[in-house]
């Protein structure tokens, strides 16, 4: 295959992994929306965090920012696409790059740093998302800036200096491999360095994988186990994790506005009346993807009743939410209701409330099948469904139950 110079563009999917895909040129000009072919999604200007170059250098493959103005960038675009043209035949580039910055011209890093954090705020991303890259990014400054300043001068040391630092200093979590931390924060500090035109010096594909665990679900037993010993309320909790999927935040906002007692229904629903309260932007709470799901989640009746019971109990109007605090407020630490219930029924494994959201999608797969569990999951790509869907987890009685089923016709 001739070699050639792909345009690319960096979305934001709503995966948190910023996928890089192709771009189209129609009439002197990139194709706005970019559509992803894998599954048809596309994606407006807002959507793309800014556009690149790909072609193969000497053996390697290189990415170029061309940033996210697309006029810019196509211009870029084709001044590369031209020089590549003439080296391929032998002859010189008619743009050369520009030559690196004398010392006295370096960008300082902490200057950079702060213009991007600043540049997040205006974009109104989630305060959740601009804490996880301000925490990366202001942990490599500290470290980096001991030695140097400039953010050209950025080297593979650096990289690995920063991951070293990483395996000393983060709090490493009783479950799950540490090397997701690792290279998330890697990936946000690449992110950064592209939005200032900066190449990371450490691809991650260099950079090592966690290992794959098994995803996992709660079994009938376990979930039974922890009812039988909760209150009322932790009661509440616990079933409506598993009947609606909800993510931690979509269950600590979620209002009694967003469920259809009457149809059976549920859905979540950006919350505009937060704005600029507990931390939040001027946008107020806005779900994963900023939208609604695409379908409302059709609920079993026996939830329905439970959710009855519970808005009268608590004499609650439909703009009250669900599972507040005694306050009043959103409460962001509901897995310490579900984990006194688990105290109570002395159930020592793995508390999640991430877990539920899987048992949630498994059941609903094997029911009604993996699009449907997609919908009601809010998943923009199919894929990430797959991820989540878990082998049944069952205990050593759970398992002997099933085999003496599977074994019943078979004689002495």
């Amino acid at each position: 295959m001739k070699p050639r110079v792909s345009l690319q563009a960096r979305v934001n999917d709503g995966t948190g992994r910023f996928p890089q895909i192709p771009a189209e040129i129609r009439r002197r000009a990139i194709l706005i929306p970019v559509e992803r072919q894998s599954d048809g999604r596309f994606f407006e200007l807002k959507d793309i965090i800014g556009f690149y170059a790909r072609y193969p250098d000497n053996g390697k493959r290189k990415v170029q920012p061309l940033g996210k103005d697309p006029a810019a960038a196509y211009a870029q675009f084709q001044q590369i696409e031209q020089d590549f043209s003439r080296i391929q035949k032998g002859l010189l580039p008619l743009n050369p790059p520009a030559p690196k910055l004398d010392p006295k011209d370096d960008r300082d890093i902490r200057a950079c740093a702060a213009e991007y954090k600043a540049n997040l705020v205006r974009r109104r991303v989630k305060p959740t998302t601009i804490s996880k890259y301000a925490s990366a990014l202001d942990d490599f400054v500290a470290l980096y800036t001991k030695d140097k300043t400039s953010i050209d001068a950025i080297d593979q040391q650096d990289i690995m200096n920063y991951l070293a630092w990483m395996r000393t200093n983060l709090r490493r979590q009783k479950n799950g491999d540490p090397q997701h931390a690792y290279r998330n924060r890697v990936r946000y500090l690449s992110i950064f360095l592209h939005e200032f035109k900066v190449e990371c010096p450490v691809p991650m594909r260099k950079i090592k994988k966690p290992v794959k665990s098994r995803p996992w679900k709660y079994s009938g037993d376990v979930i039974n186990l922890l009812l039988s010993k909760a209150t009322r309320d932790e009661k509440d909790l616990i079933h409506f994790l598993l009947n609606t999927g909800f993510r931690d935040e979509e269950t600590a906002y979620a209002k009694w506005s967003d469920i259809d007692l009457k149809q059976g229904s549920i859905n979540v629903h950006p919350k505009p009346e937060f704005a600029n309260r507990y931390g939040l932007g001027d946008r107020g709470w806005t779900p994963k993807d900023g939208e609604a799901r695409e379908q409302d989640i059709v609920l079993d009746p026996k939830f329905v009743e439970i959710m009855k019971n519970r808005k009268a109990r608590t004499q609650a109007k439909d703009s009250d939410l669900i599972f507040p605090t005694p306050r009043g407020n959103p409460n962001i630490h509901l897995i310490k209701i579900v984990r006194r219930a688990a105290k109570a029924a002395k159930f020592e494994g793995k508390i999640s409330l991430h877990a539920f959201r899987r048992t949630f999608g498994t059941l609903i797969a094997k029911t009604y099948g993996i699009e449907q569990a997609r919908l009601w999951l809010g998943h923009a790509d199919i894929t990430t469904t797959q991820r989540y869907l878990a082998a049944d987890e069952m205990t050593t009685k759970e398992y002997q139950r099933k085999s003496a089923k599977a074994f019943a016709g078979i004689g002495d």
